[in-house]
């Protein structure tokens, strides 16, 4: 392909990618601090005031949000507990429709009395519901419930769009070939002005910079969010791509006991995290890891098992991914998932690794205020990229009219 294909390329993916990259990018920026604006919004709601008293069981907190919703489904508990902060579930409370409707639910740790609730698609404009909507807008475009998958799924096909427009775009800042009667300046030197931003030339050269440089500097992690965002919304092209490249080892769906799958675990839960934390001893000292705290328990009503979740010292960043999966019949083990270890391939750790980067939970405080900057950077590439083009447009128009008046006057002489 011709140089100048491959503009036409950026140009035409870059105007497709435009609104959905604005909406992304924007949102992102205030998803990076997610769970501190969360907090501020709604203190009343996420917060308790510590005291003297032991907190309850935290699966004595799930049987009294049963209490509360007879009817749910509660097929998480988190394990982890804040002194300051109160203890949310996630309650599936059957609806009319076709699917049921999520509720969080937030009860006092220290009394299992009920705070509140929030309902997970409603309230978009109020303090309790914001952040909900910014992040369904985030990850399936904001898209009611039987058109969800929808939503997601032109969210992926939008990343791969622009995983490969990263390629192209970096290609086309590359100096041309030098001609025979060029310049005496090397590659380098012919290229550096592409990292650079001029002051002067006027409103569209500087645009123009900004746009070309801004994305040399972010490049790489321009292409960490692109693919990882494939990763999240099209995995029927990550995975495979990955697994061809990389190589990845958790390619088998661990399954559970046929008798239990879809309907009620035979173990129960405080019998599940019995054998939860036994198989996890067991997992810790084979691996040699030290285990720094419970995260959740499961249960996976589809796959018929139980997931107990822990934070290890493998974990990468803040995010809790060590995990065993047992049977919830027989409690026999099914699959174990230990970052770092020798079973974990590349593809393996390259998925953690954008999924951290991703959703910006490593690096601490420093690297949320990055990914909150990148998002408004990810913006501003979509406007300043529409901007070149309609004035591109606009100068291709101009001198099209000017031919044609051109061609008039001529062909009037010419009769006259």
């Amino acid at each position: 392909m011709s140089r100048a294909s491959w503009v036409s390329a950026h140009r035409w993916a870059g105007l497709t990618m435009a609104s959905f990259l604005v909406i992304v990018g924007l949102t992102g920026s205030v998803l990076a601090f997610r769970d501190d604006l969360d907090l501020w919004l709604n203190p009343d709601l996420l917060t308790v005031a510590p005291r003297e008293a032991p907190m309850l069981d935290p699966l004595t907190l799930r049987d009294q949000a049963l209490r509360f919703y007879p009817d749910a489904k509660i097929d998480e508990a988190p394990l982890h507990m804040n002194r300051r902060r109160s203890y949310e579930l996630r309650v599936w409370i059957k609806d009319d429709g076709a699917t049921d409707r999520l509720l969080f639910l937030y009860l006092d740790p220290y009394t299992g009395a009920r705070i509140g609730e929030r309902a997970w698609d409603h309230d978009v404009l109020g303090t309790r519901g914001v952040l909900f909507f910014i992040y369904r807008l985030h990850y399936a475009l904001a898209a009611p419930a039987p058109f969800g998958a929808l939503g997601r799924y032109t969210l992926g096909v939008i990343a791969l769009i622009w995983t490969v427009d990263c390629f192209v775009a970096f290609f086309l800042t590359l100096p041309p070939a030098r001609r025979a009667n060029g310049s005496g300046k090397s590659w380098w030197r012919r290229w550096g002005p592409a990292w650079l931003i001029k002051s002067t030339g006027g409103f569209y050269r500087f645009n123009f910079d900004v746009h070309r440089a801004s994305g040399l500097w972010a490049w790489g992690m321009l292409l960490v969010f692109a693919w990882s965002g494939v990763m999240f919304n099209l995995d029927e092209v990550y995975t495979p791509v990955t697994r061809t490249l990389f190589g990845a080892s958790n390619d088998v769906v661990a399954i559970g006991s046929p008798g239990t799958r879809l309907g009620e675990p035979r173990l129960s839960w405080p019998e599940a995290r019995d054998r939860g934390r036994s198989l996890m001893a067991e997992l810790a000292i084979r691996e040699r890891v030290e285990i720094n705290g419970e995260q959740a328990l499961i249960h996976d009503r589809e796959r018929g098992l139980y997931d107990y979740v822990v934070r290890s010292s493998n974990d990468i960043g803040e995010q809790a991914q060590t995990t065993v999966a047992f049977d919830a019949i027989d409690g026999s083990l099914r699959v174990s998932s230990l970052p770092s270890t020798e079973q974990d391939l590349v593809g393996d750790k390259l998925s953690r690794w954008l999924r951290a980067l991703h959703t910006a939970n490593v690096f601490g405080l420093p690297y949320r205020i990055f990914v909150s900057f990148l998002g408004v950077l990810v913006a501003m590439f979509s406007v300043t990229g529409v901007y070149i083009w309609w004035k591109k447009r606009a100068a291709r128009v101009l001198h099209a009219r000017s031919v044609t008046r051109r061609g008039v006057v001529l062909g009037q002489s010419l009769h006259s």
